[in-house]
């Protein structure tokens, strides 16, 4: 199926000042497969529309969506999509191309990240009370990451480059980086070596920062999903909007290995 790569719109949450891109996972999933679709010069181009639900766009309001993000249009009177593992689908299926194709993931790597964002969950609204079980899954990842780089070398989930899985895991990974230690304090363990060269493998990848939402808009949104005071709200929703310039947290831990003399 073939459609005019002008006519492809994708609406996604947008920031706090209506412009930038918002904290959500999903919305970073189908913008970075759309991303390295263009890289793969399979799609030539689309159209990214940063949508406030609470006052949406005309073009998004026009397509009768029921106000929530992501949403595919692909014009051509074809009726949107507002389903983030549909808009993959979709996508995929008329843009065949420029990923690591579903059938050559390992079922392993799905196993190994199905639960550490639900435990996150957990922890960032105190269901959990410490991050024993977040870090249990966390360290599921590094001993799955670590062993497939020791078998094939592989910097992403299944393989040299990201596939679909890792278009999902890692906007949530990062998130998850980034949430937990703002609002809990609690950091990733350097020794989980693994799943920082994973991070670093993504930080690498252009398609991932072009999508990837600042540091002070996913805490935002994690503030306004767990029971924090509206003034504490209020208040970092203030230092979002004045923020001149938004702070990424790109880095990684290094160690230096030892060197033995002979």
């Amino acid at each position: 199926m073939n459609q005019s790569p002008a006519n492809v719109t994708l609406f996604v949450k947008a920031g706090k000042d209506g412009k930038s891109l918002g904290a959500c996972p999903q919305s970073q999933r189908v913008l970075m497969l759309a991303e390295l679709k263009v890289a793969a010069m399979i799609l030539p181009r689309f159209e990214t529309i940063p949508v406030n639900v609470a006052r949406p766009p005309d073009a998004f309001r026009r397509l009768g969506l029921r106000l929530r993000v992501p949403a595919l249009y692909l014009g051509l009177g074809e009726d949107p999509v507002d389903v983030a593992d549909d808009i993959v689908s979709l996508l995929e299926s008329c843009f065949p191309g420029g990923i690591l194709q579903q059938n050559q993931e390992d079922p392993e790597a799905e196993l190994a990240t199905r639960d550490f964002f639900s435990r996150f969950c957990f922890y960032v609204r105190d269901v959990s009370k410490d991050a024993s079980h977040l870090e249990t899954e966390l360290r599921r990842i590094d001993c799955y990451l670590r062993n497939a780089s020791n078998h094939n070398n592989s910097m992403f989930l299944c393989g040299p480059t990201p596939s679909f899985l890792d278009c999902e895991v890692l906007p949530k990974l990062h998130q998850v980086r980034v949430a937990a230690a703002g609002i809990k304090g609690y950091e990733i363990p350097p020794s989980l070596t693994g799943l920082w060269r994973y991070l670093h493998a993504a930080y690498s990848e252009p398609a991932f920062v072009r999508t990837c939402p600042s540091d002070a808009e996913i805490l935002l949104h994690w503030f306004e999903h767990i029971d924090e005071s509206p003034t504490n709200i209020r208040k970092h929703q203030h230092l979002v909007l004045n923020e001149k310039m938004p702070h990424y947290s790109f880095s990684v831990p290094v160690y230096a290995k030892p060197v033995i003399l002979e």
